[in-house]
């Protein structure tokens, strides 16, 4: 999924995971001058807008799974950003995706975590431009008050540690109250649950082929598409949908905030070495940036112009997309 990074980063990530293909989604309307070298690469045709967050993200991940599923063969696919990198060989990814599960993702039960249901229960519960989001959201941030409790879990970060008030109540029984689809007005019951996670997941064939057989279902596009940033829980509770023999994810997501707002730096190279993750998320959108040339040398063991990638020898691509490549 690609939108505004430079072309430099989508290509050094492809190049390293030849000879596997990539399919590349890229947004032209956020950066029309893309082009790529690397060889393993295709481009999803007729691209939906692809920003971060934009109510339209969730139809270009399931434009680009369309496509997939329609013109490529594979047996299993992994969702990545442009700012992922492979933290382990492929030839250790490869043996793992190969074992019994039918996919890999994290993903928290929206009725069943108080922390989740206060963080975020009323971004699904609720249109993102209605009355009843803006009063629960407010009641949500009344029931944690001053807390700094946080909680990293399933790639996505909650707030905890709610306040003991009679306004907390409030707040927890107007969740719970809106959880009841009688009151929502939403597509959730107890056939279908909520759940809230990272969306980078990776999954065999026909778990992908549910997936978008399930987003095509009358009502759910709709639905999900008034929601704020849907992807969150339209992924996971589709996945969860499947009833898949289901991994933990393939992934190590570095969480955004204040003090780190680039990602993975130098530092934490020992963390991603350690990680029993295959790829990691957020790192600096610079192809140069030495973090990421020691990630792909050391724990990737990717070799060659992968790696040594630069704006200059990027200048003389090969293979250039346009609006109209299939």
């Amino acid at each position: 999924m690609s939108a505004a990074n430079k072309p430099e980063v989508i290509d050094q990530l492809a190049h390293s995971l030849a000879p596997h293909q990539v399919l590349v989604q890229h947004d032209f309307s956020r950066l029309a001058d893309f082009h790529l070298t690397a060889d393993n690469v295709s481009f999803v045709p007729k691209p939906s807008h692809a920003g971060w967050a934009f109510s339209s993200f969730t139809d270009a991940v399931f434009h680009a799974l369309q496509h997939a599923l329609s013109h490529l063969e594979f047996d299993y696919l992994q969702l990545l950003s442009a700012r992922c990198l492979p933290i382990k060989s492929l030839d250790q990814f490869e043996s793992h995706v190969s074992g019994a599960e039918d996919a890999h993702f994290d993903c928290i039960d929206l009725s069943r975590d108080r922390d989740a249901l206060m963080s975020v229960g009323y971004r699904a519960y609720t249109p993102e431009k209605s009355i009843r989001h803006r009063v629960a959201r407010r009641l949500s941030s009344a029931y944690f008050g001053a807390s700094l409790g946080q909680r990293d879990e399933a790639g996505v970060r909650l707030r905890s540690g709610g306040r003991r008030a009679l306004v907390s109540l409030a707040a927890v029984l107007a969740n719970k109250a809106l959880s009841h689809p009688a009151i929502g007005r939403h597509v959730f019951d107890h056939a279908f649950r909520p759940y809230y996670g990272s969306v980078w997941f990776g999954a065999r064939s026909h778990v992908v082929s549910q997936m978008v057989e399930a987003y095509l279902r009358p009502g759910i596009r709709a639905y999900f598409n008034r929601l704020h940033r849907a992807e969150d829980f339209l992924i996971p509770t589709l996945l969860m949908h499947t009833k898949p023999n289901k991994g933990p994810m393939n992934h190590c997501v570095q969480i955004a905030h204040q003090a780190q707002p680039d990602g993975f730096d130098e530092t934490q190279l020992e963390q991603l070495r350690q990680s029993p993750a295959y790829f990691a998320r957020r790192f600096p959108g610079n192809p140069e940036a030495p973090v990421r040339i020691k990630v792909l040398r050391e724990l990737a063991a990717v070799q060659g112009r992968s790696i040594d990638m630069t704006a200059a020898a990027h200048g003389h691509s090969r293979h250039r997309a346009a609006r109209t490549i299939v």
